[in-house]
């Protein structure tokens, strides 16, 4: 696979597959950035410690944060905060990815983003009751590659409501009020 995303730690060309398995705390950038500065900064940009040293989470713009630092940054945020709301802190893209990419680094963060409330809320999940919320350290996640080994939760139950359905399939534009 071709590819000119560059691992400035090991100097390697990587692939978003091998960055997610093989390069999760790697700082990743393009090869032309690399030609134009290959100093670079292998700390977490927001608490300042070795990358490393700790569980990390790579963004679609590919920058690693510790997922303690991203998560404890995010959930102080309010809870009506958009998802254009919820920022990159280095490049200020959003940190959700769109629904459309598929990538391994996007799935990977969707995975993890599924796992905190305020993740669930914008990825449009349910969100989990207080009482079932765990600290989800990284423990669960030291082996970046089972992603088949989220813990699941059970997301806070919904009362009946009436929803709307149009259907698009037929010349009509009848409106069916079905309860859920």
């Amino acid at each position: 696979m071709v590819t000119n995303q560059f691992c400035f730690d090991h100097r390697v060309n990587v692939c978003e597959h091998c960055m997610v398995n093989s390069h999760p705390t790697c700082v990743v950038q393009s090869y032309l950035q690399w030609l134009k500065d290959s100093d670079y900064d292998s700390r977490c940009k927001l608490c300042k410690e070795e990358l490393g040293s700790g569980d990390c989470i790579r963004l679609v713009c590919y920058h690693v944060y510790h997922w303690e630092c991203l998560n404890a940054r995010q959930q102080s945020l309010p809870s009506n905060t958009a998802p254009s709301g919820h920022l990159c802190p280095t490049c200020l893209d959003q940190i959700f990815p769109p629904s459309n990419l598929i990538s391994p680094v996007a799935d990977y963060l969707r995975s993890r983003l599924g796992q905190v409330n305020w993740g669930r809320n914008e990825l449009g999940l349910p969100l989990f009751s207080d009482d079932k919320i765990e600290n989800l350290g990284s423990s669960q996640f030291n082996n970046q590659t089972n992603h088949q080994s989220i813990p699941k939760h059970k997301p806070i139950s919904s009362t009946s409501k009436q929803h709307s359905v149009l259907n698009i399939d037929s010349a009509q534009s009848d409106f069916q009020e079905i309860g859920v």
